[in-house]
């Protein structure tokens, strides 16, 4: 015996909606489903490369210490005014199309993109990949 089962209009929408939310899980989750359907996701606070006005906000006014790819370790202040204080030198900071250019008065003038990585970490990026990371804290801690 066949059997016939009537659902009114709402009921019909809202068991389309589960199943369309069923498979998008099974086939790689809801949020894949959202991306592959064209919907922007907002990128975490702490996982964005940040635009000049960020970098300013985020890192001047603040001691930065951590290390570089190559080995070498650092500790610096960097003024909000983008004077630099290491141990034993100092420098001046500034932002070019959003990156923290560093001259410590040398011919050469190195410049990093920079990428929140937590809310007091931060990665200095070369040619998009990571050259460095450092951790934020107040000056004078």
């Amino acid at each position: 015996m066949q059997r016939h089962i009537a659902f009114a209009a709402g009921q019909r929408l809202a068991t389309l909606a589960m199943a369309a939310t069923l498979a998008a899980t099974l086939s790689g989750g809801v949020s894949s489903a959202f991306a592959d359907a064209g919907v922007a996701q907002a990128q975490p606070e702490s996982d964005r490369v940040l635009s000049g006005d960020q970098i300013q906000q985020r890192v001047w006014g603040h001691r930065v210490h951590g290390a570089m790819a190559n080995g070498q370790s650092y500790d610096e202040t960097y003024a909000t005014d983008g004077k630099i204080q290491g141990d034993g030198y100092t420098g001046q900071a500034r932002i070019v199309d959003d990156r923290m250019c560093f001259d410590y008065g040398s011919d050469s003038v190195e410049c990093y993109g920079v990428r929140a990585a937590g809310d007091d970490r931060i990665e200095w990026l070369k040619q998009g990949e990571v050259a460095g990371e450092g951790v934020i804290e107040a000056p004078n801690q």
